[in-house]
């Protein structure tokens, strides 16, 4: 499952940056240039304090946040970058601050990573997921499957009248972007109202465009794949996107986002899946 590989590697991630630590500043020190930055390559203790709270920012950063919560951890650092430098050169008042920076991000990590079990293991039937709760151009994009769904005469069934959502940083801006898979969608009147022979219309709102225009892909199986430097999208597409007419391979899309504009799309055959 999507959330179970998302906590996977944010173990692992954690358990590499604090293996990682070292007795070296967490920054160049041969660039550095502000007070706080001299003081801390200058005194050894300091460096080390800073290379613990790099490795556990480092991790930090690698656990999936709820949505909006990317917003509120990137706004903790800038907060401490400021404090830092308030500092100067005052030894005492970096190891203070050190010290509670790192207490802070041990905590925040272990809250997340409860966060992150308790979403795993949370009951859909008891607690679904509510379009009320989405920013509105994601409500939006909600609602056009409801209304495709009606402009062929049909309803949505109770109980499958919510797409499945996939969150994930897509964009790498650090916030989460949602895919849209409408598999599970039942339209009475109209049963391929969104799945075809060719796939579903699974669509990407991604939070560098504010989630408005979203991307349609023909496709099935979506699944985020995360990685240290970026993440990609992954889904089962039509096998004459690879040219293939053959009966013993898939073919499979990745869709990559740059830090701004369009997707990028590669194709490539797999084995079936056993």
């Amino acid at each position: 499952m999507f959330r179970s590989s998302l906590c996977a590697a944010a173990v692992v991630a954690i358990l590499a940056a604090l293996s990682s630590v070292a007795s070296a500043a967490s920054f160049d020190c041969g660039k550095a240039a502000k007070p706080d930055e001299i003081a801390i390559c200058k005194t050894p203790d300091l460096s080390a304090l800073d290379s613990e709270m790099g490795g556990l920012w480092f991790a930090f950063r690698k656990v999936p946040m709820l949505m909006g919560g990317s917003g509120a951890r990137m706004d903790d650092a800038q907060n401490f970058l400021q404090a830092r430098t308030q500092c100067g050169g005052d030894l005492a008042c970096l190891r203070k601050l050190y010290e509670a920076r790192i207490a802070t991000l041990k905590e925040q990590i272990a809250q997340a990573m409860q966060n992150v079990y308790d979403q795993e293991n949370a009951d859909p039937v008891i607690e679904p997921w509510s379009v009320g709760n989405l920013p509105e151009a994601l409500q939006e994009t909600a609602g056009t499957y409801g209304e495709e769904c009606r402009k062929l005469g049909g309803a949505l069934k109770t109980g499958a009248d919510l797409p499945r959502l996939l969150t994930g940083d897509l964009d790498g801006d650090g916030l989460q972007d949602v895919v849209f898979d409408p598999q599970a969608l039942d339209c009475t009147g109209a049963a391929t109202a969104f799945c075809g022979n060719g796939g579903c219309t699974i669509k990407v709102a991604v939070s560098g465009n504010d989630y408005r225009d979203p991307v349609e892909i023909l496709g099935a199986a979506p699944t985020l794949t995360l990685t240290q430097d970026a993440s990609s999208l992954d889904l089962w597409v039509d096998k004459t996107n690879c040219n293939f007419t053959g009966q013993d391979k898939a073919c499979w899309a990745t869709y990559r986002w740059p830090k701004s504009g369009r997707p990028e799309v590669t194709y490539a055959l797999r084995p079936l899946p056993q």
